[in-house]
């Protein structure tokens, strides 16, 4: 059980006797995590269109990014904040235990779990986001893509996907 009294932690996630991190090394990652956006067009559009950027509609757009990751690499902890996120629900009270929930998964020791839960976190403690901001929740899902597959399969895939998606809201 997890704090809350759930009966999950991490979904199918089982811990490797001796390949875990200590929570010290996973809670240091994000100052030296690797900018994965840096040479990505998506990273231009987001520089080139920062003054035309709508926070409240990215922010819906990386929420939706963020389930189509959960889809790929379901985690079962993150079901109910992303639901929360994805349903918008005004409730200090949920929002309170789906940010703990949240808290729990971004300290597991699963990288692509921690990337995830992290990006989350900054989507559901944020009401409008910046530029920035934006590019550091992107760079979290990349950097938890690349706990699943190869850069080259992953980047320019995720790259188009994320230049469509945020140029038609930029657009609208």
């Amino acid at each position: 059980m997890d704090l809350l009294g759930h009966g999950y932690l991490t979904g199918g996630f089982q811990p490797q006797v001796g390949g875990a991190l200590p929570l010290n090394a996973i809670t240091q990652m994000d100052s030296t995590m690797k900018n994965w956006i840096s040479n990505t067009k998506i990273n231009a559009l987001l520089e080139a269109g920062s003054q035309k950027f709508d926070g409240v509609k990215v922010k819906r757009d990386l929420i939706e990014y963020c389930d189509r990751y959960q889809k790929i690499y379901p985690f079962e902890i993150l079901e109910e904040p992303l639901n929360f996120l994805i349903n918008n629900v005004s409730s200090d009270d949920k929002y309170r235990e789906m940010h703990a929930l949240l808290r729990i998964a971004a300290e597991e020791y699963c990288i692509s779990l921690n990337e995830i839960s992290e990006a989350l976190l900054d989507l559901i403690d944020t009401r409008v986001l910046a530029t920035d901001q934006a590019k550091k929740i992107i760079n979290h899902l990349f950097e938890a893509f690349s706990c699943n597959e190869k850069p080259e399969d992953f980047i320019p895939r995720e790259d188009a996907y994320l230049c469509k998606k945020l140029f038609a809201t930029a657009s609208s």
